[in-house]
């Protein structure tokens, strides 16, 4: 069973990615984080997979996070997603210890199949 933390702090997009990702991954266990705060413990408290999160929430955003589980050698994948253009803020992310840069534009179409490439799971 592939374990997904997505976080986001807008409840739609959480739920949307959800769906998502439930529909594809059927068996999956996905958890929910709204600000970054929440996601910090939810890391620490858990065994993910994946986490998808979103470049900018409170308390920081993705980038926070990451600086703060790769500090700690946590080296779960991670997907950050944004409304932010990829060609401002992609290399920042992947810097920062990111596995992948996603725009919110292309969730739908390349979310899974990058989580897939990612964890080496299958549907």
């Amino acid at each position: 069973m592939l374990r997904i933390l997505i976080a986001d702090d807008h409840a739609a997009v959480r739920q949307s990615l959800k769906d998502i990702l439930l529909e594809e991954f059927v068996s999956s266990h996905v958890d929910e984080a709204d600000d970054t705060d929440t996601l910090l413990e939810k890391i620490a408290d858990g065994n993910w997979d994946i986490i998808v999160s979103d470049l900018d929430m409170p308390g920081g955003g993705g980038l926070a996070m990451l600086k703060h589980i790769r500090s700690a050698n946590n080296s779960t994948p991670v997907i950050i997603v944004s409304m932010f253009p990829a060609d401002q803020y992609e290399q920042r992310v992947i810097d920062a210890g990111a596995n992948a840069f996603l725009g919110k534009d292309f969730i739908a179409t390349k979310l899974c199949p990058l989580i897939r490439e990612i964890t080496g799971s299958v549907r």
